[in-house]
């Protein structure tokens, strides 16, 4: 029955993948905006909406609205490949994403034709010219970026923030909204350092239903003279306190702020 179930949901969204790159593809040139996003990149959150009831996820964002109004950044902790699809199924964002995306069949020709930001981690040039990229890349819809700089293991606890978000923020003056994710079950959405595929199939296979849960904290506006390290470090310490509880604590952190 997992075969059954696994394989007809991969062969469903893998025809809705196909259907979806070639609608971006041929309306990426179209140079129309809606509500400052790309006529093709509206076409992402209408896929990504029908993938949660054909997997089964039930996704909670009760402040969603603001994801949609804010000019600037989303700092995210970093769980799952369906970190991506659950804020593109709330608004066509643009992400920062590892460079070696940009080579994926599909996945990569869509992410390149709706404004993603790609750079290699290890390399120093690469992280300065995606910075310089993002300091010139208009902020709404809002730019996701990943501080925790990928998916680590064990899923636990948050892992400390790299501060080149914080610094790209800061030096433009741009707020950010940090962001927690708590699913259950986590293991089974959880990436680990596993081949894709395998992760992939854990999650299309599985009969029990995934929930999933976004938390906004307060928006921060960062001054000049802000410190981008400290940011970080509040940051990571508020989105903790959120993780850890569960949420149940976190309205308390969400209302009061950083």
């Amino acid at each position: 029955m997992r075969f059954i179930r696994g394989t007809s949901r991969l062969i469903i969204v893998f025809i809705m993948l196909i259907l979806i790159t070639l609608l971006v593809l041929a309306t990426a040139w179209i140079p129309v905006r809606i509500k400052g996003a790309r006529l093709s990149a509206w076409l992402l959150p209408t896929f990504c909406r029908l993938m949660l009831p054909l997997f089964n996820v039930q996704f909670t964002a009760l402040e969603a609205e603001r994801i949609r109004q804010h000019d600037g950044f989303i700092f995210p902790n970093h769980l799952s490949f369906l970190d991506i699809i659950l804020l593109i199924s709330i608004f066509p964002l643009r992400f920062v994403s590892k460079a070696e995306i940009a080579n994926w069949p599909f996945v990569g020709w869509v992410a390149r034709a709706v404004d993603t930001v790609f750079v290699k981690r290890e390399d120093k040039d690469s992280r300065e010219k995606a910075r310089d990229a993002l300091a010139q890349l208009r902020t709404f819809p809002a730019v996701a970026l990943f501080p925790e700089g990928g998916i680590y293991q064990p899923p636990d606890e948050l892992k400390p923030f790299r501060y080149g978000a914080f610094e790209i923020a800061q030096a433009g003056g741009a707020a950010f909204i940090p962001a927690v994710f708590i699913y259950e079950p986590l293991d089974i959405v959880f990436w680990r350092d596993e081949h894709l595929l395998t992760a992939v199939w854990r999650f299309a296979s599985r009969p029990e239903p995934v929930k999933a849960r976004l938390f906004l904290l307060r928006t921060v506006h960062p001054a000049p003279e802000d410190d981008p390290r400290q940011l970080a470090l509040e940051s990571h310490g508020a989105m903790a306190a959120v993780y850890k509880h569960g949420g149940n604590r976190g309205s308390d952190v969400i209302q009061s702020g950083i």
